[in-house]
Order: C-alpha cells, then sequence, then structure tokens
C-alpha cells in the first residue's frame, strides 16, 4: 500500500485552511485523512490543525494490529468526536473563534478494508478497473438541492451557495458522522480531496489523471489542474494506492 499527500493554497485566498495526514499503523495499516477548515483565517486554520492533531493522537493511542472490525469503527467514531469537542471548547473559550469548524474525511486501512468517515463536503472516491465512484455523499446544501431534483449536476457546479455545508466538525457540542466501510480490491486508488479539487475539476478529468499517472504524479497534477481553473480555494488530494 502506499499513500501520498499534497496541499496547495490556490490561486486567490490568502491562507492554507486544509490540513492533511499520512499515517503508517502497523502490519500494513495506515491512516488518510483530509480536513478543509472554515470560520475565518486564523479559526479555519485552528479547527483543521485540531482535527488533524486530534484524530491522529487518539488512532495512535488506540490502534491495535488485532483489532475487530467493530473496534475499529468504534475507535474512528471516538476519533473525531474527540475533535469535535475539542474544536468545539476551543470556540466557547475565545468569541473570536465562534463558529470555527472543519470537514472531516478519512479512511482507516487496515485488513484489505478502508473504513470511512466523513462530515462535510471533503470526499473520497475510489477507481476501479478504471471506473471512478464517489464514495461519500456531501453534507450540503447543494447536494440536498440535487437530492430533491432542484437543480442539475451542472447547475451545481456554478450554484452560489455551493460552499455551503450542513455538518462540520466542532461547530455543536455533538455532530452526526456517516461510516461505512469498503473491502479493497488489488488495484484499487482511493481519493480523498477538499472541494477545491471537486468544485474545479470533473468527475472525468479526475478519473484520467488517477488512472494515468503514478500516485505522486497524480496528485501534483491535480493540484495543476484546480489551479488552472482559477484555484478559487485551498485544494488538498491524498491519494492511496491498495
Amino acid at each position: 500500500m502506499k499513500i501520498v499527500g499534497k496541499t496547495d493554497i490556490g490561486m486567490v485566498r490568502p491562507t492554507n485552511q486544509d490540513a492533511f495526514k499520512i499515517l503508517a499503523l502497523g502490519q500494513g495499516a495506515g491512516l488518510a485523512l483530509v480536513c478543509d477548515g472554515m470560520g475565518g483565517a486564523s479559526s479555519g486554520d485552528l479547527a483543521s490543525s485540531l482535527a488533524k492533531e486530534t484524530i491522529t493522537e487518539t488512532v495512535c493511542s488506540r490502534y491495535r494490529d488485532d483489532m475487530g472490525p467493530e473496534a475499529v469503527k468504534i475507535m474512528v467514531r471516538e476519533a473525531v468526536m474527540e475533535a469535535n469537542r475539542r474544536i468545539y471548547e476551543a470556540a466557547q473559550e475565545d468569541p473570536a473563534l465562534q463558529g470555527m469548524g472543519t470537514t472531516v474525511v478519512m479512511a482507516l486501512l487496515y485488513q484489505n478494508h478502508a473504513y470511512v468517515l466523513h462530515v462535510g463536503d471533503s470526499r473520497l472516491y475510489c477507481l476501479r478497473n478504471g471506473v471512478l465512484e464517489q464514495l461519500t455523499r456531501d453534507h450540503s446544501i447543494i447536494q440536498e438541492l440535487l437530492d430533491s431534483g432542484q437543480i442539475s449536476k451542472d447547475e451545481a457546479r456554478v450554484h452560489p451557495n455551493k460552499n455551503v455545508i450542513t455538518r462540520a466538525v466542532g461547530v455543536q457540542w455533538d455532530v452526526e458522522l456517516d461510516l461505512h466501510v469498503l473491502e479493497l480490491c488489488s488495484g484499487d486508488r482511493l481519493l480523498l480531496c477538499t472541494d477545491g479539487l471537486s468544485n474545479a475539476c470533473t468527475d472525468g478529468e479526475i478519473a484520467r489523471v488517477l488512472g494515468g499517472r503514478p500516485t505522486e504524479e497524480a496528485a501534483e497534477e491535480l493540484i495543476r489542474l484546480a489551479n488552472q481553473s482559477g484555484g478559487h480555494d485551498n485544494v488538498t488530494v491524498v491519494i492511496v494506492e491498495s
């Protein structure tokens, strides 16, 4: 298994509020994590950093090579819930940080499975046998409009509310998490990314790059394409090759 990650400030934003972490855990297990902070320049940075640090610390302290599937699910849920509490408490202590939060998308890679957990609109895709599938469903206003048939996918790409999310880590004392398990096949490639990529590139562009280049080159090319499309947001990509 190989994991690579890249982040870029983009062409417009003054700071990079994205954060990512890639980590080897033992016996072929690993962690891939992407966060996209919100709430202003300083607080967005803090929220994504706190999430990255807390999730990493929790997983490292609780991971064991002999864990069963249910124990893994509990571990990743508790890692994100602890991050949620830590960010929320930091905001309560400082009025300047009120409302800060972050998206989270993570994959705990363990025994040929990916335990995928997400909150917000950062995404996880799987490229298998040349076919790209989005495995996470955005927690966003746009997704709700798409689900109800009020807008098309083309309209969603240019909608003025495309950056409005309905769930984030740290905004409230509790947060609803989505978790599912993917059985990995040899040759699969997973892509975790912020909306700086998914809003800038089509699924076809992502599939072409992800399937046609080595992992390191693919990460660099996806960021280049996002910036070529205007670079209106920070962009972060993590690619897992099974």
